[in-house]
């Protein structure tokens, strides 16, 4: 049953609920998460059909064998509480596959981190100089996680940066990225596909003056299914080849700093032929990207849309 729109931190008090089939109404363990929130969806539903506390408590003890107290049918349809417990998207399990959930994935596999705060705040991360893209990015991870897009600053650089706090998209994203856990998500329809490819692309891609759109990453298995993807649409590619190797210096221009490599880097082509295809297929969020391949193929590109 649908969730209803608002979360609220769930109560101690409404956490530890009643587990039995007696109506002896005994407190027993903790339930999971994912059960709470199955019971609550219930609730609700059946408030909004005019059902009783006394008629709502006997569909769930018949539903799950749960007895709940009236306070938690009270706290529930009132909005006091709700078992989220500050979770946008309590899990895995409850993670729905979408376009925007297809790109906000591809951006963390690229430019974007997942990281902890002190042990316990889970971190989205995204920083870069295009202000369209860290706005994109901040939409539709506000759009997954059924909030309000998270407000994006400005670093003391001039860079443009977004944050949100989210444990099940941390859980999901955290490096090394795993490709059969973001599979389902990222492979759930065309529009998703092409979605992440054009975050992937937004966060790692180049188009040089030559019209050449080049993608650089450390992870080759991920530039790997990224190719298989670009083929699913017909998109020639060429490479993965390895471009740096670790153990070479990088010099850091912002710090000042020569740092050493920790990892190979390798590079992945779109082969000119392929261009227009990239270009209606996948495209650029970023506009500067986008105009450049415009101005380089624009015999092929903008005349198919003429």
């Amino acid at each position: 049953m649908a969730q209803v729109p608002g979360f609220c931190p769930e109560g101690e008090e409404v956490k530890k609920m009643e587990v039995n089939t007696t109506n002896t109404e005994k407190r027993g363990s903790y339930l999971s998460r994912e059960l709470r929130i199955k019971i609550y969806n219930d609730v609700i539903a059946l408030r909004q059909q005019g059902l009783s506390y006394g008629q709502i408590r006997a569909a769930i003890k018949e539903e799950f064998g749960i007895v709940l107290s009236k306070s938690h049918v009270s706290y529930w349809t009132r909005g006091i509480h709700d078992p989220h417990n500050g979770r946008r998207i309590p899990s895995l399990e409850l993670l729905e596959p979408s376009e925007d959930l297809a790109y906000v994935i591809s951006v963390l596999c690229g430019d974007g981190h997942v990281k902890t705060k002190k042990g316990y705040h889970y971190v989205i991360y995204l920083e870069a100089k295009d202000k369209e893209f860290v706005e994109e990015f901040a939409i539709r991870v506000g759009r997954v996680l059924n909030r309000p897009p998270p407000k994006v600053k400005v670093n003391s650089d001039g860079r443009y940066y977004v944050e949100v706090k989210s444990r099940t998209l941390y859980e999901l994203l955290k490096k090394p990225i795993e490709i059969e856990k973001i599979r389902k998500y990222v492979e759930h329809c065309e529009k998703c596909v092409a979605m992440f490819l054009r975050g992937f692309f937004d966060s790692e891609g180049s188009v040089s003056e030559e019209g050449y759109i080049t993608i650089y990453n450390t992870d080759y298995e991920l530039l790997i299914y990224v190719q298989e993807l670009l083929k699913k649409f017909g998109i020639a590619t060429s490479g993965p080849w390895p471009t740096t190797r670790h153990g070479t210096p990088l010099y850091d221009p912002k710090r000042g700093k020569v740092y050493m490599r920790k990892k190979d880097c390798f590079c992945l082509r779109i082969r000119a032929s392929s261009n227009a295809d990239f270009y209606h297929i996948v495209g650029f969020t970023i506009r500067r990207k986008q105009e450049r391949l415009e101005r380089r193929y624009g015999r092929y590109v903008v005349a198919e849309d003429l």
